[in-house]
């Protein structure tokens, strides 16, 4: 509501209106007190007129304050009204205003342009829901929604999403919030709508892609899937989570491989993650194994690149991969095929209809002297000494009637010599193209044989002793090496059976283990004790072979040995060197280690003890030193003589370890007396002197006890603690014996 003199005090100085104030004042006050002295007194008097000039003043100064106040504040009030409606109107987002009873008050430029409904067209909200909503269901469901929003509690209107029907026909996807003003502002309300055509549109257009590249993703026959970069799966295709054993594509979102079917190859795959997240680089079509969902095997190309960002930050990995196991097994078998030809030692060979050679293996090659591509495209009669060009029409021909043709040839090197040769040849068809696939057999060898077999009678009488047995070994022939080997001259032998020179070293069980092998196997080798016609026997090397009839069946034997008497001596004698020690002829550390594993595993079995005596001479350094090694070696020999006769069991064994240390094993032993017996006799032995050439020389020595199973239960325990038992009695003064763990030793003669 403007009042007229308002705009114009509002635009007034604060003296002008307190002037204004002042003369409004006056006039009023001074006719108000003139008219009451003259009411009082009948005349009007200076006083009166002095009193009411004052009053005007202060009243005129106060009222002029006030005004100047409010007339500032209304200043600002207007101000704070532009600026909103200049506002509203500049704000590019539609918006309205509407009172307690609907009427739409306000509508901005954004409104109208994003509409088309200006202020006249809209005079009220449901003249507006009419022409924004044509559509009565729809309609009726905007209103019932948008009451129950308004209508909540506390007052709260959610933003709702709406189609608006636009005044040019077009219609509009947006977003309407409602803001009450309240009473302070005549119960308004608020209204701004959102425009999210285009939002709508490119989501709409974002989930029509999505639903392309799903479909695209489902119907192409690879699996595919892709991670973040913690390798949980953020999604994958049908075909991927049907080889995870999930039911279906959700199950697998947010697991890991420990997760699914392959969960044994799951570190290996998060390897492979973590390289292409960390180098920022896809790694490209490599074979990895997998375990399926029926927990069998297969073999897998796979593909991975970075997930990335709109940023380019890589968020995960996209994967992709194909199951080649069919294709791995038919790779492997063509492999295989090819290499069995290309590396078999018969040449193959593929002809054309025209007899020009397309495939030929490395065998042919190699026994051609020629290289692959020397001999492809070549015809066989280049090579082929028995076939002309002139004879491949007659040969093609019979080929083709399926005729298996096998030509006995030869074949020229590159070098110019010749090899025998066997061709057979076979026609094959394959769709439109006709080929000869034909094997080359060199026939070398075979020739060699029949030329061997014609000198077969000579080398028959060869240095190996020969015989020839029927099918029950009843000897048909033998050679001169036979009789000097046996004994046995041809009318000895002849018409006896070949048990003849069976020994008693070996019994009738290993005959027969040797006769069912041999019938069984074709052939038998190994070494044999034969026995001279003059009743001594002999080692030898026995090779025996059955010869087969047309039908398979044995029809004869034959016996090939030679005597290895002096092989076995010499094998004897490095055998004992390797086990025993050189000076002592004592059993070494080798072998004491042997016999002591040994005596452990009785003493376990059969529940007994045994007894280990570690030994170490006294005074054995100051005897080298003075007199000698050969003087010390002596020594030795002497020691091992009296701790041999120390000992009287074979079971018992006396062995040297080295230097002066020497070890005694006694197995099964009743108790610690029986070892303190023997332990006394070897200190009493040892005690005495020796005489070594001129010299006598006096040495004493300290023993060391380990008892099994007290002191150790295997070989190694047991050495070592002997071995600390010993240096325990070296401790204590020597000359003594000592048991693992005793805490004093016991000298010689102290029993």
């Amino acid at each position: 509501m403007n009042f007229a003199p308002i705009p114009a005090l509002q635009h007034s100085r604060k003296w002008q209106v307190w002037l204004l104030a002042v003369v409004l004042a006056l006039l009023l006050t001074e006719t108000i007190v003139a008219a009451m002295s003259w009411l009082l007194r009948g005349v009007i008097t200076w006083d009166y007129l002095l009193t009411g000039l004052v009053a005007s003043l202060i009243v005129a100064s106060l009222v002029s304050g006030i005004t100047v106040l409010l007339l500032e504040k209304m200043a600002s009030l207007d101000r704070n009204i532009l600026q909103l409606n200049t506002i509203i109107d500049a704000l590019p987002i539609p918006i309205a205003l509407f009172d307690a009873d609907r009427r739409i008050l306000r509508l901005n430029p954004a409104f109208s342009n994003a509409f088309g409904y200006l202020a006249a067209d809209l005079p009220d909200v449901e003249t507006w829901r009419r022409k924004a909503y044509p559509d009565s269901d729809y309609r009726y469901w905007v209103t019932d929604e948008w009451q129950r929003r308004l209508n909540c509690e506390p007052p709260r209107f959610e933003p709702l999403e709406l189609k608006v029907f636009c005044k040019n026909g077009i219609t509009k996807n947006v977003v309407v919030t409602v803001t009450p003003l309240g009473p302070l502002c005549d119960h308004l309300h608020l209204v701004v709508l959102y425009d999210v055509s285009e939002r709508v549109e490119a989501m709409n257009a974002l989930a029509e892609s999505r639903n392309l590249l799903q479909l695209v993703i489902e119907t192409i026959p690879l699996r595919v899937f892709w991670k973040d970069r913690a390798s949980r799966y953020l999604g994958c295709n049908a075909l991927f989570a049907e080889d995870s054993g999930a039911p279906d594509v959700a199950t697998v979102i947010g697991k890991v491989d420990t997760q699914l079917a392959w969960y044994r190859q799951a570190e290996l795959y998060r390897r492979d993650d973590r390289w292409v997240i960390e180098s920022g680089q896809a790694k490209l079509a490599y074979e990895e194994p997998q375990i399926t969902s029926d927990h069998g095997e297969c073999v897998l190309r796979t593909s991975k690149a970075p997930l990335r960002n709109r940023r380019g930050e890589t968020i995960g990995v996209l994967g992709v991969y194909d199951d080649i196991t069919e294709f791995k097994q038919i790779e492997s078998e063509l492999w295989f095929t090819r290499a069995m030809v290309d590396k078999s030692k018969t040449a193959f060979y593929w002809l054309d209809e025209n007899g020009r050679i397309t495939y030929i293996n490395d065998y042919a090659c190699e026994t051609l002297g020629y290289s692959r591509a020397e001999l492809l495209g070549m015809f066989p009669w280049q090579f082929n000494l028995d076939l002309s060009e002139a004879d491949w029409p007659m040969l093609w021909q019979r080929l083709q009637a399926e005729e298996i043709v096998v030509l006995e040839s030869r074949h020229r090197r590159k070098d110019g010599t010749l090899v025998p040769v066997e061709v057979t040849g076979h026609y094959i068809r394959y769709g439109d193209r006709s080929l000869m696939f034909a094997f080359a057999q060199n026939i070398s060898e075979r020739k060699q044989a029949e030329t061997q077999l014609r000198i077969a009678a000579t080398a028959f009488e060869s240095q190996e002793g020969m015989a020839i047995t029927d099918a029950d070994a009843v000897i048909l022939k033998i050679n001169l090496s036979f009789s000097e080997m046996t004994g046995y001259t041809p009318a000895d032998a002849v018409g006896r059976n070949l048990n003849l020179l069976h020994s008693d070293i070996h019994d009738g069980r290993f005959y027969d283990e040797v006769w069912s092998g041999l019938r069984r196997n074709g052939v038998w080798q190994g070494e044999l004790w034969n026995r001279h016609k003059n009743g001594t026997v002999f080692p030898v090397w026995q090779t025996m072979t059955a010869v087969r009839g047309a039908d398979g069946a044995i029809t004869h034997f034959v016996a090939a040995m030679t005597d290895i008497s002096e092989r076995k001596a010499i094998e004897d004698h490095v055998h004992h060197l390797a086990h025993h020690d050189p000076l002592t002829d004592l059993p070494n550390r080798i072998l004491l280690s042997d016999r002591l594993r040994q005596a452990l595993a009785q003493a376990r079995r059969e529940q007994t003890r045994l007894a280990l005596i570690y030994l170490d001479l006294d005074q054995f350094k100051p005897v080298n030193d003075s007199y000698g090694h050969d003087i010390g070696d002596l020594l030795l020999q002497d020691v091992a003589c009296r701790l041999r006769a120390c000992v009287r069991r074979e079971s018992d064994t006396v062995s040297r370890l080295g230097g002066d240390e020497f070890v005694v094993l006694l197995p099964q032993i009743d108790g610690e007396r029986d070892v303190v017996a023997i332990s006394e006799k070897i200190l009493e032995a040892l005690n005495r002197p020796f005489s070594l050439e001129q010299y006598a020389v006096n040495i004493s020595t300290s023993l060391g006890i380990a008892i099994y199973p007290n002191h150790g239960a295997d070989v190694k325990t047991l050495m070592k603690h002997a071995d600390q038992a010993m240096y325990q009695a070296k401790c204590a003064g020597k000359g003594c014996y000592r048991f693992y763990g005793d805490s004093a030793a016991t000298p010689a003669g102290d029993g």
